[in-house]
């Protein structure tokens, strides 16, 4: 195998195969695209991961590379001995390393800042120098390895190649084995100590700088065991699990001084239960189990969200047969491990779009439990997926759509809209009187059905009474009256556009937790980011 050296220089001491320089850009390509996947997870805690912070991401990334491009442009030329390469590699992998404990300092820093200027601020703070290196890595790379003019062509092709194969490889193990598996932290030092690896290779190799090349590994994984290492803190909070994946972070937490469970993903509440009754203790699910027990026992039941699985209990309380869609397949494990989801539920792990469009069976009554998180499922309220609910019901079938927003003012746009929607798919619309005040942000619930369905003189007698202190409306009062959905807009597939419609909710409930939730779970010492 030839061997590349250093231009303009005479020594033989630095000299290094193509291969090692290719072997280089994959790793450097695949460690580009892990790192920006770990950011996203990283911030994800704090600020969500919504729109705004994969605009973030995405343009810092897009901009740390493109400084590095033209510095390493600029280097090549500067200082084009083999060394250079290999000091760039050895400062973005001690950048990466202490990426988990960058973020967590300036995340914390950030939080009385506004949504969009403390993400920016924070993907500025821990992304951008990495990237900056790895942006240099190529130009470098490319001009070792160009020994004629006519050469730039194929050696720039062949360069870029292998680091996009590298970054594509990475994105699908990093995603689907070692974050969940892994955790953020680890995941972190995996990629640092493959980045680490070619330069120490190099100075040992080359036979210079080998202190350095000995004693840096040994202060980063020093550094490393520290921050994986864990202090017992006397809390009223106990933290029961904890994990991280590409649909987001998931954490259970005990409050012992409340006997309450909840289920958080990306620090906010998805599920919240009495521990001793075992019972969820928000409205909605008993709201929703209270209006649906008018249909008879063995009613053929699917609620679409899992969550930690409260409101499937209490369709099982109810005697109705029950599946469950649910895209997170973590999801279902937590819900039987901690919220003690009944075990005769059948769980589907998939979009629900794409289950309800596959599904062969009919159902009673279909539930759509999926906007307590950011990223709202535009894809099942559009006129073709609720269609496909339509065909999915029996003739005398309910559902059930559980919404947060406000039922008045410029922000009301978003139930008129599902509302107008249902309707257009064929579905008789009502509102459930949920007694919030309409021009404030809260829970709305949908009821559509087939058939003019009359709930006046139901008596809800096969529903239990753990809900009456909740004292919700009854006869004439079970529903608002001559609520106006014409203002709103026709959802289509073609234009799926809820995650607008639902920002300013979105807005609330993300500030909701950097204001509430956040600083509570870092007063009990709960590290986000691990």
């Amino acid at each position: 195998m030839p061997k590349i050296k250093d231009k303009n220089s005479t020594t033989t001491d630095k000299i290094v195969s193509p291969k090692y320089l290719y072997v280089t850009s994959f790793i450097e390509g695949g460690s580009v695209m892990g790192v920006e996947l770990l950011s996203v997870k990283m911030i994800a805690p704090y600020y969500g991961n919504s729109l705004y912070v994969w605009a973030s991401v995405l343009g810092i990334t897009l901009g740390g590379l493109a400084i590095g491009y033209f510095l390493g442009g600029i280097a090549s030329k500067k200082y084009p001995q083999t060394k250079a390469l290999f000091y760039v590699l050895l400062v973005s992998a001690i950048t990466v390393f202490l990426m988990p404990m960058w973020g967590n300092i300036i995340m914390k820093m950030t939080l009385n800042l506004d949504l969009i200027t403390a993400t920016v601020i924070s993907c500025a703070f821990f992304l951008l120098p990495p990237l900056v290196c790895f942006g240099m890595t190529s130009p470098i790379i490319i001009n070792l390895l160009t020994e004629q003019v006519e050469d730039a062509g194929k050696v720039s092709g062949t360069v870029y190649g292998v680091s996009t194969i590298g970054g594509i490889l990475m994105t699908f193990i990093t995603g689907l084995y070692l974050l969940p598996q892994m955790g953020i932290k680890i995941t972190t030092y995996i990629i640092a100590v493959l980045l680490l690896l070619i330069p120490v290779i190099y100075f040992i190799y080359s036979k210079k700088h080998i202190v350095a090349a000995i004693l840096v590994p040994v202060i980063l994984l020093l550094i490393g065991k520290a921050s994986l290492s864990k202090t017992e803190y006397n809390s009223h909070l106990k933290l029961r699990d904890k994990s991280d994946g590409l649909l987001g972070q998931l954490l259970v937490i005990d409050d012992m001084k409340t006997e309450k469970r909840s289920l958080f993903i990306n620090s906010i509440s998805q599920t919240f239960m009495h521990l001793p009754t075992r019972r969820s203790q928000w409205q909605y699910v008993h709201r929703v189990a209270l209006y649906a027990s008018f249909m008879p026992a063995n009613s053929k039941a699917l609620i679409c969200g899992l969550g930690g699985g409260n409101l499937v209990n209490e369709f099982k309380n109810l005697n109705f047969e029950v599946d469950a869609v649910e895209l997170d397949g973590r999801m279902e494990i937590l819900a039987r491990k901690y919220f003690y989801m009944n075990p005769e539920v059948n769980t589907f792990v998939d979009d629900a779009r794409h289950y309800i469009r596959t599904c062969k069976k009919q159902y009673d009554i279909v539930v759509l439990d999926m906007t307590a998180a950011e990223n709202q499922p535009a894809n099942v309220y559009t006129i073709e997926g609720f269609t496909e609910i339509y065909n999915l019901l029996s003739e005398n079938g309910v559902m059930f759509v559980h919404y947060q927003n406000v039922l008045e003012g410029k922000h009301a746009l978003a139930v008129k809209s599902i509302g107008k929607t249902l309707q257009k798919a064929g579905f008789q619309v009502r509102l459930i009187n949920t007694q919030k005040d309409p021009k404030e942000t809260g829970e709305q619930m949908f009821f559509a059905t087939k058939q003019p369905i009359d709930l006046t003189n139901e008596t809800f007698d096969r529903r239990d009474r753990f809900a009456d202190p909740f004292n919700f409306p009854r006869g004439k009062e079970i529903f608002i009256a001559n609520y106006d959905f014409t203002d709103g807009l026709i959802l289509t597939d073609d234009k799926p556009i809820m995650d607008f419609l639902h920002i300013n909710t979105l807005d609330m409930t993300r500030i909701s937790s950097i204001n509430v939730t956040i600083p509570i779970l870092l007063k009990e010492k709960i590290e986000l980011i691990e």
